[in-house]
Protein backbone atom coordinates (compact mmCIF):
# COMPACT_ATOMS: atom_id res chain seq x y z
CA UNK A 1 0.00 0.00 0.00
CA UNK A 2 1.41 3.31 -0.64
CA UNK A 3 3.06 5.21 2.26
CA UNK A 4 0.47 7.32 4.72
CA UNK A 5 0.19 11.08 4.10
CA UNK A 6 0.39 12.78 6.76
CA UNK A 7 -1.52 16.35 7.32
CA UNK A 8 0.03 17.73 10.74
CA UNK A 9 0.34 21.11 9.65
CA UNK A 10 -1.26 23.49 6.52
CA UNK A 11 -3.83 20.86 5.27
CA UNK A 12 -5.15 20.36 9.03
CA UNK A 13 -4.69 24.40 9.68
CA UNK A 14 -6.98 24.98 6.88
CA UNK A 15 -9.32 22.37 7.94
CA UNK A 16 -9.51 24.61 11.16
CA UNK A 17 -9.35 27.36 9.94
CA UNK A 18 -11.94 27.04 7.46
CA UNK A 19 -14.28 25.82 9.77
CA UNK A 20 -14.11 28.50 12.43
CA UNK A 21 -14.58 31.51 9.47
CA UNK A 22 -18.35 29.24 8.44
CA UNK A 23 -19.59 28.90 12.57
CA UNK A 24 -22.33 30.85 12.75
CA UNK A 25 -23.10 30.99 9.14
CA UNK A 26 -23.18 34.38 7.52
CA UNK A 27 -26.25 34.44 5.57
CA UNK A 28 -25.51 37.33 3.54
CA UNK A 29 -22.61 37.52 2.02
CA UNK A 30 -22.93 38.84 -0.87
CA UNK A 31 -25.41 41.04 -2.27
CA UNK A 32 -28.92 40.02 -1.22
CA UNK A 33 -30.55 41.09 -4.28
CA UNK A 34 -32.74 37.94 -5.67
CA UNK A 35 -31.86 37.34 -8.85
CA UNK A 36 -34.62 34.19 -9.52
CA UNK A 37 -37.44 33.18 -7.68
CA UNK A 38 -38.98 29.15 -8.07
CA UNK A 39 -42.14 30.69 -10.12
CA UNK A 40 -40.27 32.24 -12.65
CA UNK A 41 -38.70 28.95 -13.06
CA UNK A 42 -41.81 26.86 -13.89
CA UNK A 43 -41.41 24.84 -10.36
CA UNK A 44 -44.15 24.20 -7.95
CA UNK A 45 -42.81 25.52 -4.83
CA UNK A 46 -41.99 28.78 -2.74
CA UNK A 47 -38.61 29.87 -3.06
CA UNK A 48 -35.73 32.37 -4.56
CA UNK A 49 -32.25 32.04 -5.27
CA UNK A 50 -29.44 34.54 -4.93
CA UNK A 51 -25.61 35.36 -4.73
CA UNK A 52 -26.58 35.46 -0.80
CA UNK A 53 -27.34 32.45 1.43
CA UNK A 54 -30.90 32.68 2.37
CA UNK A 55 -32.87 30.07 4.69
CA UNK A 56 -35.20 28.34 2.99
CA UNK A 57 -37.87 25.66 4.10
CA UNK A 58 -40.23 23.78 1.57
CA UNK A 59 -43.42 24.67 0.61
CA UNK A 60 -44.78 22.78 -2.06
CA UNK A 61 -47.88 24.27 -3.92
CA UNK A 62 -51.27 22.66 -2.74
CA UNK A 63 -52.20 22.60 -6.37
CA UNK A 64 -49.62 20.71 -7.49
CA UNK A 65 -50.20 18.39 -4.52
CA UNK A 66 -53.62 18.25 -5.32
CA UNK A 67 -52.74 17.46 -8.97
CA UNK A 68 -50.54 14.37 -8.04
CA UNK A 69 -52.45 13.24 -5.36
CA UNK A 70 -55.84 12.59 -8.68
CA UNK A 71 -52.85 11.32 -10.83
CA UNK A 72 -51.87 8.64 -8.08
CA UNK A 73 -55.39 7.63 -8.07
CA UNK A 74 -55.79 7.63 -11.82
CA UNK A 75 -53.28 4.89 -12.68
CA UNK A 76 -53.47 2.39 -15.04
CA UNK A 77 -52.69 -1.25 -13.80
CA UNK A 78 -50.33 -3.59 -15.69
CA UNK A 79 -51.20 -7.12 -15.29
CA UNK A 80 -48.71 -10.12 -13.92
CA UNK A 81 -48.25 -12.74 -16.37
CA UNK A 82 -49.47 -16.14 -15.37
CA UNK A 83 -46.65 -18.54 -14.14
CA UNK A 84 -44.12 -16.00 -14.49
CA UNK A 85 -41.95 -14.98 -11.13
CA UNK A 86 -42.04 -11.72 -9.80
CA UNK A 87 -39.66 -9.21 -10.56
CA UNK A 88 -38.63 -11.02 -14.08
CA UNK A 89 -39.05 -8.09 -15.76
CA UNK A 90 -40.66 -5.50 -13.70
CA UNK A 91 -42.56 -4.59 -10.36
CA UNK A 92 -45.51 -6.88 -10.09
CA UNK A 93 -49.08 -5.62 -10.03
CA UNK A 94 -49.50 -6.05 -5.75
CA UNK A 95 -46.63 -3.59 -5.56
CA UNK A 96 -47.91 -1.01 -7.70
CA UNK A 97 -51.13 -1.04 -6.11
CA UNK A 98 -50.64 -1.08 -2.82
CA UNK A 99 -48.12 2.56 -3.39
CA UNK A 100 -50.77 3.77 -5.11
CA UNK A 101 -53.49 3.10 -3.21
CA UNK A 102 -51.23 4.63 -0.23
CA UNK A 103 -50.48 7.66 -2.56
CA UNK A 104 -54.04 8.46 -3.18
CA UNK A 105 -55.57 7.96 0.09
CA UNK A 106 -52.93 7.94 3.01
CA UNK A 107 -50.30 9.34 2.13
CA UNK A 108 -49.95 13.70 3.75
CA UNK A 109 -47.31 15.52 2.07
CA UNK A 110 -47.87 18.22 4.18
CA UNK A 111 -46.69 15.76 7.24
CA UNK A 112 -43.59 15.02 5.37
CA UNK A 113 -42.97 18.32 4.34
CA UNK A 114 -43.04 19.93 7.78
CA UNK A 115 -41.11 16.64 9.38
CA UNK A 116 -38.47 17.57 6.54
CA UNK A 117 -38.60 21.14 7.64
CA UNK A 118 -38.21 20.27 11.34
CA UNK A 119 -34.79 18.13 10.66
CA UNK A 120 -33.17 19.88 8.50
CA UNK A 121 -31.22 23.55 8.17
CA UNK A 122 -32.19 24.86 4.81
CA UNK A 123 -30.77 27.35 2.05
CA UNK A 124 -30.73 28.48 -1.05
CA UNK A 125 -28.02 30.31 -3.37
CA UNK A 126 -26.75 31.28 -6.73
CA UNK A 127 -23.16 30.22 -7.77
CA UNK A 128 -21.55 30.49 -10.60
CA UNK A 129 -18.20 28.48 -12.53
CA UNK A 130 -16.75 30.85 -15.03
CA UNK A 131 -14.36 28.29 -16.12
CA UNK A 132 -16.21 25.64 -16.94
CA UNK A 133 -19.79 26.97 -17.26
CA UNK A 134 -19.29 30.21 -17.90
CA UNK A 135 -21.35 33.19 -16.48
CA UNK A 136 -24.81 31.72 -16.26
CA UNK A 137 -26.50 31.17 -12.99
CA UNK A 138 -26.17 27.93 -10.84
CA UNK A 139 -29.19 27.96 -7.97
CA UNK A 140 -28.95 25.67 -5.40
CA UNK A 141 -30.43 23.98 -2.43
CA UNK A 142 -28.68 22.73 0.37
CA UNK A 143 -28.49 21.59 3.64
CA UNK A 144 -25.49 23.35 6.19
CA UNK A 145 -25.43 21.68 9.89
CA UNK A 146 -22.70 22.67 11.37
CA UNK A 147 -20.98 21.43 14.58
CA UNK A 148 -20.65 22.52 17.59
CA UNK A 149 -16.94 21.32 17.75
CA UNK A 150 -13.99 23.44 17.39
CA UNK A 151 -12.45 20.53 15.89
CA UNK A 152 -14.60 19.52 13.22
CA UNK A 153 -13.82 18.70 9.73
CA UNK A 154 -16.17 19.97 6.81
CA UNK A 155 -17.43 18.02 5.15
CA UNK A 156 -19.43 18.05 1.62
CA UNK A 157 -22.08 14.82 1.17
CA UNK A 158 -23.12 14.44 -2.35
CA UNK A 159 -26.06 12.17 -2.91
CA UNK A 160 -26.71 10.03 -6.14
CA UNK A 161 -29.40 8.91 -8.42
CA UNK A 162 -32.13 8.29 -7.75
CA UNK A 163 -32.11 9.91 -4.17
CA UNK A 164 -31.39 13.57 -2.81
CA UNK A 165 -30.43 15.09 0.16
CA UNK A 166 -32.66 12.93 2.25
CA UNK A 167 -29.88 10.43 2.04
CA UNK A 168 -27.58 12.28 5.01
CA UNK A 169 -30.70 12.20 6.88
CA UNK A 170 -29.48 8.60 9.07
CA UNK A 171 -25.93 9.98 9.42
CA UNK A 172 -26.31 14.20 9.98
CA UNK A 173 -27.03 14.37 13.66
CA UNK A 174 -24.63 11.65 14.71
CA UNK A 175 -21.80 13.60 12.25
CA UNK A 176 -22.11 16.59 14.11
CA UNK A 177 -22.90 15.49 17.07
CA UNK A 178 -20.69 12.31 17.63
CA UNK A 179 -21.24 10.28 20.58
CA UNK A 180 -17.54 11.03 22.59
CA UNK A 181 -14.88 13.21 21.55
CA UNK A 182 -12.86 10.17 20.53
CA UNK A 183 -14.20 10.36 16.96
CA UNK A 184 -14.38 12.77 14.86
CA UNK A 185 -17.62 15.56 14.44
CA UNK A 186 -18.12 17.46 10.77
CA UNK A 187 -19.55 20.22 9.89
CA UNK A 188 -22.02 18.67 7.30
CA UNK A 189 -22.98 20.72 3.49
CA UNK A 190 -25.63 18.39 1.59
CA UNK A 191 -26.45 19.81 -1.38
CA UNK A 192 -28.96 18.82 -3.81
CA UNK A 193 -27.71 18.62 -7.19
CA UNK A 194 -29.68 20.32 -9.93
CA UNK A 195 -32.66 19.57 -11.06
CA UNK A 196 -32.94 17.34 -7.83
CA UNK A 197 -35.11 17.99 -5.07
CA UNK A 198 -35.57 22.20 -4.78
CA UNK A 199 -32.36 22.99 -6.39
CA UNK A 200 -33.43 24.17 -10.12
CA UNK A 201 -32.93 22.72 -13.59
CA UNK A 202 -29.52 23.92 -15.08
CA UNK A 203 -30.38 27.43 -17.07
CA UNK A 204 -28.42 25.59 -20.01
CA UNK A 205 -27.53 22.07 -21.45
CA UNK A 206 -23.81 20.52 -20.72
CA UNK A 207 -23.86 20.58 -16.67
CA UNK A 208 -21.97 17.60 -15.58
CA UNK A 209 -19.86 16.10 -13.60
CA UNK A 210 -17.03 18.53 -13.55
CA UNK A 211 -19.55 22.12 -13.68
CA UNK A 212 -21.32 19.81 -10.57
CA UNK A 213 -18.46 19.76 -8.60
CA UNK A 214 -17.05 23.35 -9.41
CA UNK A 215 -20.37 24.35 -8.47
CA UNK A 216 -20.20 22.96 -4.82
CA UNK A 217 -16.74 23.48 -4.37
CA UNK A 218 -18.36 27.33 -4.85
CA UNK A 219 -20.32 26.52 -2.30
CA UNK A 220 -18.09 25.22 0.09
CA UNK A 221 -16.14 28.69 -0.20
CA UNK A 222 -18.89 30.30 0.14
CA UNK A 223 -19.36 28.72 3.40
CA UNK A 224 -16.09 29.39 4.15
CA UNK A 225 -14.86 26.08 4.10
CA UNK A 226 -11.20 26.72 2.42
CA UNK A 227 -10.92 22.64 2.69
CA UNK A 228 -12.44 19.58 3.16
CA UNK A 229 -13.39 16.18 2.79
CA UNK A 230 -15.76 14.88 0.80
CA UNK A 231 -18.41 11.45 1.09
CA UNK A 232 -21.11 9.69 -1.30
CA UNK A 233 -22.12 6.91 -3.45
CA UNK A 234 -23.96 6.52 -7.30
CA UNK A 235 -23.31 9.80 -8.95
CA UNK A 236 -22.61 11.83 -5.78
CA UNK A 237 -18.93 9.09 -5.61
CA UNK A 238 -18.53 9.74 -9.12
CA UNK A 239 -18.71 13.65 -8.40
CA UNK A 240 -16.45 13.53 -5.53
CA UNK A 241 -13.58 11.35 -7.41
CA UNK A 242 -13.86 14.14 -9.92
CA UNK A 243 -13.73 16.95 -7.75
CA UNK A 244 -10.59 15.22 -5.81
CA UNK A 245 -8.97 14.98 -9.03
CA UNK A 246 -9.73 18.72 -10.19
CA UNK A 247 -9.48 20.15 -6.87
CA UNK A 248 -6.67 18.97 -4.75
CA UNK A 249 -6.07 22.03 -3.00
CA UNK A 250 -9.17 22.13 -1.59
CA UNK A 251 -10.63 18.80 -1.33
CA UNK A 252 -8.04 16.61 1.21
CA UNK A 253 -9.95 13.52 1.53
CA UNK A 254 -12.44 10.97 0.12
CA UNK A 255 -14.95 8.81 1.49
CA UNK A 256 -16.35 6.40 -1.80
CA UNK A 257 -18.89 4.06 -1.22
CA UNK A 258 -18.90 3.71 -5.02
CA UNK A 259 -15.39 3.01 -6.58
CA UNK A 260 -15.81 2.24 -10.52
CA UNK A 261 -13.27 0.77 -12.60
CA UNK A 262 -13.33 -2.14 -15.04
CA UNK A 263 -11.07 -4.82 -14.81
CA UNK A 264 -7.76 -4.57 -16.93
CA UNK A 265 -7.23 -6.54 -19.88
CA UNK A 266 -4.45 -8.20 -18.24
CA UNK A 267 -6.59 -8.55 -15.34
CA UNK A 268 -9.35 -10.01 -18.17
CA UNK A 269 -6.36 -12.24 -20.14
CA UNK A 270 -5.73 -14.36 -16.64
CA UNK A 271 -9.43 -14.61 -15.85
CA UNK A 272 -9.27 -16.49 -19.53
CA UNK A 273 -5.96 -18.62 -18.60
CA UNK A 274 -7.99 -19.70 -15.31
CA UNK A 275 -4.95 -17.78 -13.14
CA UNK A 276 -7.09 -15.21 -11.45
CA UNK A 277 -7.55 -15.03 -7.69
CA UNK A 278 -10.66 -16.36 -6.52
CA UNK A 279 -11.75 -13.04 -5.31
CA UNK A 280 -10.56 -11.37 -8.54
CA UNK A 281 -13.11 -14.07 -10.82
CA UNK A 282 -15.76 -13.33 -8.41
CA UNK A 283 -15.05 -9.63 -9.43
CA UNK A 284 -14.80 -9.91 -13.12
CA UNK A 285 -17.89 -11.99 -13.44
CA UNK A 286 -20.18 -9.35 -11.10
CA UNK A 287 -18.42 -6.86 -13.46
CA UNK A 288 -19.61 -7.98 -16.64
CA UNK A 289 -22.43 -9.14 -15.76
CA UNK A 290 -23.37 -5.50 -14.66
CA UNK A 291 -21.60 -4.34 -17.37
CA UNK A 292 -23.13 -6.24 -20.60
CA UNK A 293 -26.44 -7.02 -19.10
CA UNK A 294 -27.96 -4.17 -16.01
CA UNK A 295 -25.68 -1.43 -17.12
CA UNK A 296 -27.58 -0.97 -20.88
CA UNK A 297 -31.23 -1.16 -18.26
CA UNK A 298 -30.73 2.72 -16.69
CA UNK A 299 -27.44 3.74 -18.57
CA UNK A 300 -27.97 3.19 -22.16
CA UNK A 301 -31.82 4.63 -21.98
CA UNK A 302 -30.83 7.27 -19.22
CA UNK A 303 -27.71 8.81 -21.09
CA UNK A 304 -29.09 8.32 -24.66
CA UNK A 305 -32.81 9.75 -24.41
CA UNK A 306 -33.76 11.29 -21.13
CA UNK A 307 -36.11 13.30 -22.64
CA UNK A 308 -37.93 10.44 -24.14
CA UNK A 309 -38.16 8.23 -21.22
CA UNK A 310 -39.20 11.91 -19.31
CA UNK A 311 -42.13 12.38 -21.36
CA UNK A 312 -43.62 8.98 -20.06
CA UNK A 313 -42.28 9.58 -16.18
CA UNK A 314 -42.95 13.55 -15.46
CA UNK A 315 -46.52 12.72 -16.35
CA UNK A 316 -47.04 9.51 -14.27
CA UNK A 317 -46.32 9.55 -10.16
CA UNK A 318 -46.55 6.04 -10.23
CA UNK A 319 -44.71 5.13 -13.49
CA UNK A 320 -41.65 7.42 -11.97
CA UNK A 321 -42.53 5.50 -8.21
CA UNK A 322 -41.93 2.51 -9.66
CA UNK A 323 -38.50 3.30 -12.49
CA UNK A 324 -37.17 4.18 -8.82
CA UNK A 325 -38.06 0.97 -6.79
CA UNK A 326 -37.57 -1.36 -9.63
CA UNK A 327 -34.04 -0.42 -9.54
CA UNK A 328 -33.12 0.04 -6.03
CA UNK A 329 -35.10 -3.21 -4.62
CA UNK A 330 -32.88 -5.43 -5.77
CA UNK A 331 -29.62 -3.38 -4.46
CA UNK A 332 -31.20 -2.66 -0.59
CA UNK A 333 -30.93 -4.82 2.14
CA UNK A 334 -33.65 -5.82 3.96
CA UNK A 335 -35.86 -4.04 0.97
CA UNK A 336 -39.19 -4.84 2.20
CA UNK A 337 -38.02 -2.62 5.60
CA UNK A 338 -36.66 0.04 3.94
CA UNK A 339 -38.81 0.39 1.10
CA UNK A 340 -41.70 1.08 2.68
CA UNK A 341 -44.69 2.86 0.73
CA UNK A 342 -44.26 6.15 2.47
CA UNK A 343 -40.53 6.08 1.57
CA UNK A 344 -41.04 5.27 -1.86
CA UNK A 345 -43.44 8.15 -2.55
CA UNK A 346 -41.34 10.97 -0.78
CA UNK A 347 -38.21 9.66 -2.76
CA UNK A 348 -40.34 9.68 -5.97
CA UNK A 349 -41.52 13.49 -4.86
CA UNK A 350 -37.74 14.95 -4.94
CA UNK A 351 -37.92 14.26 -8.76
CA UNK A 352 -41.63 14.64 -9.24
CA UNK A 353 -41.65 18.27 -7.62
CA UNK A 354 -38.91 19.50 -10.04
CA UNK A 355 -39.52 17.56 -13.00
CA UNK A 356 -38.15 14.30 -14.27
CA UNK A 357 -36.26 15.71 -17.13
CA UNK A 358 -32.99 17.19 -15.47
CA UNK A 359 -32.53 13.95 -12.59
CA UNK A 360 -32.04 12.03 -16.02
CA UNK A 361 -30.49 14.27 -18.02
CA UNK A 362 -27.39 13.78 -15.85
CA UNK A 363 -26.59 10.61 -16.71
CA UNK A 364 -26.61 12.17 -20.21
CA UNK A 365 -23.72 14.72 -19.54
CA UNK A 366 -21.83 12.70 -17.39
CA UNK A 367 -21.84 10.42 -20.27
CA UNK A 368 -20.82 13.23 -22.53
CA UNK A 369 -17.77 13.62 -20.28
CA UNK A 370 -16.58 9.79 -20.72
CA UNK A 371 -17.68 9.00 -17.13
CA UNK A 372 -20.84 6.99 -17.62
CA UNK A 373 -19.73 4.64 -19.83
CA UNK A 374 -18.86 0.93 -19.51
CA UNK A 375 -15.13 2.22 -20.91
CA UNK A 376 -15.16 5.76 -19.05
CA UNK A 377 -15.39 3.72 -15.86
CA UNK A 378 -11.77 3.65 -16.11
CA UNK A 379 -10.95 7.50 -17.39
CA UNK A 380 -10.90 8.96 -13.98
CA UNK A 381 -7.77 10.25 -13.11
CA UNK A 382 -5.66 9.30 -9.89
CA UNK A 383 -6.74 10.70 -7.20
CA UNK A 384 -3.59 11.88 -4.83
CA UNK A 385 -5.03 12.65 -1.65
CA UNK A 386 -6.11 9.73 1.15
CA UNK A 387 -9.22 7.86 0.20
CA UNK A 388 -11.17 5.26 1.53
CA UNK A 389 -13.44 2.87 0.23
CA UNK A 390 -16.97 1.36 2.02
CA UNK A 391 -17.80 -2.04 0.04
CA UNK A 392 -21.54 -3.58 0.45
CA UNK A 393 -22.52 -7.02 -0.69
CA UNK A 394 -25.15 -5.49 -2.51
CA UNK A 395 -23.88 -3.21 -4.29
CA UNK A 396 -22.84 -3.14 -7.84
CA UNK A 397 -18.75 -2.65 -7.63
CA UNK A 398 -18.39 -5.32 -4.35
CA UNK A 399 -15.41 -7.12 -4.16
CA UNK A 400 -13.62 -4.93 -6.30
CA UNK A 401 -9.75 -5.90 -5.18
CA UNK A 402 -8.00 -4.06 -2.94
CA UNK A 403 -4.95 -3.89 -5.64
CA UNK A 404 -6.74 -2.96 -8.67
CA UNK A 405 -9.03 0.09 -6.32
CA UNK A 406 -5.49 1.21 -5.60
CA UNK A 407 -4.47 1.67 -9.55
CA UNK A 408 -6.98 4.63 -9.77
CA UNK A 409 -6.35 6.33 -6.47
CA UNK A 410 -4.50 6.50 -3.04
CA UNK A 411 -6.52 3.93 -1.36
CA UNK A 412 -5.27 3.90 2.17
CA UNK A 413 -8.78 1.64 3.48
CA UNK A 414 -10.70 -0.83 2.31
CA UNK A 415 -13.69 -1.62 4.70
CA UNK A 416 -15.93 -4.70 3.76
CA UNK A 417 -19.10 -5.77 5.36
CA UNK A 418 -21.26 -8.44 5.25
CA UNK A 419 -24.48 -6.54 4.65
CA UNK A 420 -25.63 -3.36 2.83
CA UNK A 421 -26.53 -2.16 -0.53
CA UNK A 422 -26.33 0.62 -3.20
CA UNK A 423 -28.00 3.21 -0.65
CA UNK A 424 -26.23 2.17 2.52
CA UNK A 425 -27.19 5.43 4.55
CA UNK A 426 -30.69 3.68 4.70
CA UNK A 427 -30.16 0.08 4.98
CA UNK A 428 -27.03 0.37 7.53
CA UNK A 429 -26.42 3.77 8.56
CA UNK A 430 -24.20 2.56 11.53
CA UNK A 431 -21.86 0.65 9.65
CA UNK A 432 -21.17 4.43 7.14
CA UNK A 433 -21.07 6.17 9.90
CA UNK A 434 -18.31 3.73 11.70
CA UNK A 435 -16.27 4.13 8.38
CA UNK A 436 -16.62 7.99 8.35
CA UNK A 437 -15.52 8.00 12.06
CA UNK A 438 -12.92 5.15 11.49
CA UNK A 439 -11.30 6.67 8.15
CA UNK A 440 -11.22 10.50 9.06
CA UNK A 441 -10.33 9.81 12.48
CA UNK A 442 -7.19 8.65 11.48
CA UNK A 443 -4.42 11.48 12.84
CA UNK A 444 -1.94 9.90 10.79
CA UNK A 445 -3.86 11.52 7.80
CA UNK A 446 -6.49 14.05 9.44
CA UNK A 447 -4.78 15.12 12.43
CA UNK A 448 -7.20 17.16 14.68
CA UNK A 449 -6.50 19.87 16.91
Amino acid sequence: MPAAISWHSSAVLALCCSAALASPLVEARNSPDVILTASELGLPFEASFSTAITPFNISVNESFIEMTTLKASLTRFVDDTPGQAEFTDGPPKRIVQDVASFWASEYSWRDVEADINAKFKQYTTIVTVPDKFGDTPIPLHFVHHPSPRQDAIPLLFIHGWPGSFLEVEPLIDSLTHPPNSSVPAFHVVAPSLPGYAFSPSPLKAGLGARVMGGAFNQLMQKLGYATYVTQGGDFGAIIGRVMAADLPDAVVGLHSYFWVMNAAQGDLERYIAGTVTEEEKAFIETNQRFNHRLWPTFGTLSSMRPRKLSVALADSPLGLAMWIYDLLAPVTYKSDEVWVPERIVTWTMMQWIPGVYATLAIAENLADEGFLSVAGFDIHTYVTQPVAISDFPLDIWHGLPLEWAQRRGNVKLRMTHDIGGHFPTLDVPELVLQDTWTFFGDEELFSRQ
